[in-house]
């Protein structure tokens, strides 16, 4: 081999290991939160696990998180519990200990999936929770599938941040994990739960009816009759 071929072979090599290289580096996840406050104002309903039901119990916060809490039927047919975003037409920030019927919003879940969580603060940057937020939180944007891990928003600005130290990303990637096998248990418990209080809100409803007819008067009855019989008849015509 002459001494031309054999540079050519050599740089050849050297491109290789290069585009290993930078391959590598592209594959490299690092991030640092910027505090943009992006995800917090468009990120749509934040799911809530058992995990931190139970964070929130014994901490003693559950209350505060409670008025903003509802079951949400996903598109995809799994059922779960959120944190539901507020309407953007609503300026105020709310406040859980003061008024918690403003996270009460008529408006439908999938109508307010690019609104602000409720327990943000737009005015001040910061989260009125932080120390308490929801497993989903800690770990947002990387996500695992149960197989693999994945981003779950590449625009987000604190991707690629410099500064990410090996244990925190083992951190992350572990709370990542849990957050799917949190997930998984809630969705399971959900269906559940779900019947079985539906079923004793119906029981507890049938009940108080009985007891209610129980102590009617007959002519109170009879008059009852009389509006069921009237209604009968007008929905037959």
């Amino acid at each position: 081999m002459s001494e031309n071929e054999k540079a050519k072979t050599e740089h050849k090599e050297n491109e290789k290991e290069e585009k290993k290289e930078t391959t590598k580096k592209k594959k490299k996840f690092t991030f640092k939160c910027t505090r943009c406050d992006a995800c917090c104002l468009e990120r749509g309903p934040i799911p809530i696990t058992l995990w931190d039901l139970e964070i929130w119990a014994r901490n003693e916060v559950l209350a505060n998180f409670l008025p903003y809490l509802e079951i949400y039927d996903r598109p995809g047919g799994n059922i779960d519990l959120i944190i539901k975003p507020i309407s953007s037409n609503d300026q105020k920030t709310p406040d859980p200990q003061q008024d918690p019927t403003q996270a009460f919003q008529q408006t439908p879940i999938e109508e307010l999936i690019d609104e602000k969580c409720p327990l943000y603060n737009k005015e001040q940057k910061s989260c009125l929770v932080y120390e308490n937020r929801p497993l989903s939180c800690r770990t947002y944007p990387l996500e695992f599938d149960g197989k693999n891990f994945k981003i779950v928003d590449v625009e987000c600005p604190g991707i690629g941040e410099e500064g990410m130290t090996k244990e925190e990303l083992k951190e992350m990637r572990e709370t990542a994990k849990r957050m799917n096998y949190e997930l998984t248990r809630i969705r399971i418990a959900l269906p559940v739960l779900s019947q079985i209080i539906s079923r004793n809100v119906m029981m507890d409803l049938m009940r108080q009816n009985m007891e209610a007819m129980s102590q009617m008067s007959e002519d109170d009855r009879k008059k009852l009759d009389e509006i069921f019989k009237k209604a009968q008849n007008e929905h037959s015509a």
